[in-house]
């Protein structure tokens, strides 16, 4: 009985043993089965994934180079059409006309960023919106505050300030404000002719003339590819007119209210962006020439010619880095009466900012470039007064200092080649 029992026993234990090896054994199958099955599945994911790398590496290439290939066969900005127009069209007696208009010392530009680039700005400005560009503010994606100062050849200082932000959804408002003048007006001398010599001619102090002007702006974003905007300016004026028996020089200012910007900036494709702007309309300054001890002097009316400025804004990439080429085109056509002039004319800039590295943007331009018919005809002083400006620059960012924070510099030739022009602006967005 016993030995039945301890027989059955083992059996029982073979039988159960010999089940756990088989059921090891499917498991261990299985397992291979399963691994199997995870690697097949993850040969052709990894394959795809591969492809689809290389097809969006492709696409990012394509999509870079495209803007240049399309701007190159296709997209003419329109200051080269009006450049072309404007060649063949007319002609001017003499060069560099405009720079004797009223209203010229605010046609430099103000800000280190567009000095640097040769003043071809105004269809994409980094800040100072209002001055360049009001229909650029409810474009905006944070508030933007500038200061800056420089220092122009022949000793000329001047400074600036703009503020710069967005009322959702769809406005913008801005303030600007330009300073130019130079505090040290020396080596001056009073006297008159008489049989063409200078009789009793005397040393005078020093003087000082001082510019200012403020510009208030708003826009509005009339779709996702056209925005208006316009501003409104105070000018202010004071010249050294005339000195006093005791060689002292009185100052005659003007101040001017009502000056009119208004601005449009189409963005024709995610790289191109063009606008179109008329600046000074409305603009006039009545002067009172102090005459020494009398009570009335002559009186200046003076009426500035409104200015039609076209611009472009084009990004693309240069070594694999954002590259934005910019051009500005300012036309004289009309005086501020509104009748036409006799020397219509158009200044070129152009320039291109390129990202060098994450923190640094490198800058040049070429500014004031004239042209008129007077180019291809004889006599007509052109080339004698011919002489663009150039530009280069820097924008560095501070983020490590301060959140937002970007530093400017340019320096640029003058107009007659006498010296370089200096500025640089700290900037901070938040």
């Amino acid at each position: 009985m016993a030995k039945s029992y301890s027989r059955s026993k083992i059996i029982s234990v073979r039988q159960y043993l010999y089940s756990m090896i088989l059921s090891a054994k499917s498991y261990h199958d299985n397992m291979i089965a399963f691994a199997k099955q995870c690697l097949y599945n993850m040969i052709p994911s990894t394959e795809s994934y591969h492809d689809n790398m290389i097809v969006s590496a492709k696409s990012y290439r394509t999509n870079m180079v495209s803007p240049v290939k399309s701007y190159l066969y296709g997209r003419t900005t329109i200051p080269i059409i009006t450049a072309i127009f404007i060649f063949t069209l007319y002609n001017t007696p003499f060069a560099s006309w405009n720079a004797g208009l009223p209203g010229a010392v605010f046609r430099m530009p103000a800000g280190a960023f567009a000095t640097g680039a040769g003043g071809a700005v105004s269809a994409d400005p980094e800040y100072m919106l209002s001055w360049y560009n009001p229909s650029k503010l409810p474009l905006l994606r944070d508030r933007r505050a500038a200061l800056g100062a420089g220092v122009r050849s022949l000793g000329r200082t001047e400074g600036w300030a703009s503020y710069d932000f967005r009322v959702p959804p769809r406005v913008g408002m801005g303030l600007s404000l330009v300073y130019r003048g130079d505090p040290f007006v020396n080596n001056l001398y009073d006297g008159y002719y008489q049989g063409g010599e200078v009789v009793e001619e005397r040393e005078l102090k020093g003087a000082a003339w001082t510019a200012a002007s403020m510009k208030i702006g708003a826009g509005y974003l009339v779709s996702r590819k056209l925005a208006l905007g316009g501003s409104v300016a105070v000018n202010y004026q004071s010249l050294p007119t005339t000195p006093d028996a005791d060689g002292l020089v009185h100052n005659t200012s003007v101040t001017s209210i009502g000056a009119l910007d208004i601005a449009a900036s189409y963005k024709m494709t995610p790289n191109l962006t063009l606008s179109a702007s008329v600046k000074n309309l409305l603009s006039r300054n009545s002067w009172q020439i102090a005459a020494g001890d009398l009570a009335f002097g002559a009186a200046v009316d003076e009426v500035v010619p409104p200015v039609f400025a076209l611009a472009s804004s084009h990004k693309t990439a240069l070594l694999e880095r954002e590259l934005i080429w910019g051009a500005d085109a300012a036309i004289y056509l009309i005086d501020g009466e509104g009748g036409y002039i006799g020397h219509p004319e158009m200044v070129l800039a152009s320039g291109a900012r390129w990202k060098f590295a994450d923190a640094l943007t490198l800058m040049a331009g070429l500014a004031d470039v004239e042209l008129s018919g007077g180019i291809i005809r004889e006599n007509s002083g052109y080339w004698d007064g011919f002489s663009p400006r150039l530009a280069v620059g820097f924008s560095y960012g501070l983020t490590k200092w301060m959140r937002g924070a970007v530093f400017n510099y340019a320096i640029t030739t003058d107009r007659v080649w006498a010296g370089v022009d200096q500025q640089f602006d700290l900037t901070v967005s938040f």
